[in-house]
């Protein structure tokens, strides 16, 4: 599943704006299949997630505050969600999985903020989610979600 694929069924089953959410979603011209190598079907899914988006009431391009995160999912009761979102590519899933940590955290900041890691839904990202220490993620107020087109769940090793 592709990072936009991620993206659509994360906002559709976690941060549905039709429930309250405020929800920008950065999207850049990789996702996009623009520039470099793409597989041949990327560029129609990637279109098509993202006019799931958009159909949702996701707000495309980069949170006014947070920046470029992937997913920031605003609600009045339930809070603030940065999300890193990763999904298939050509990049290996363990440096893909380190740039995201990385990325989430650079953007905790002191606000308080929920930080989320979200990856589909298989076992070669499920052991990339293993690698992360469970004292690290509760240091860091950080969870980790699987995503797939039937539903998202936190996952916990």
């Amino acid at each position: 599943m592709y990072q936009l694929e991620i993206k659509h069924w994360l906002v559709a089953y976690r941060f549905p704006p039709s429930e309250g959410w405020k929800v920008h979603v950065d999207i850049d011209a990789m996702e996009r299949a623009n520039g470099g190598k793409q597989k041949p079907d990327k560029a129609v899914r990637a279109k098509a997630a993202e006019q799931a988006l958009v159909a949702l009431g996701a707000l495309i391009g980069a949170h006014p505050k947070y920046g470029r995160a992937d997913i920031v999912a605003e609600h009045p009761t339930f809070g603030t969600y940065i999300v890193e979102v990763e999904g298939s590519s050509s990049r290996q899933r363990d440096q893909a999985v380190y740039s995201a940590l990385g990325q989430l955290v650079t953007q905790m900041h002191g606000d308080d903020c929920c930080f989320l890691l979200a990856v589909p839904d298989n076992e070669s990202w499920k052991r990339q989610l293993r690698k992360i220490p469970s004292h690290a993620k509760a240091s860091l107020g950080l969870k980790c979600l699987l995503v797939s087109r039937d539903g998202v769940t936190e996952y916990e090793a």
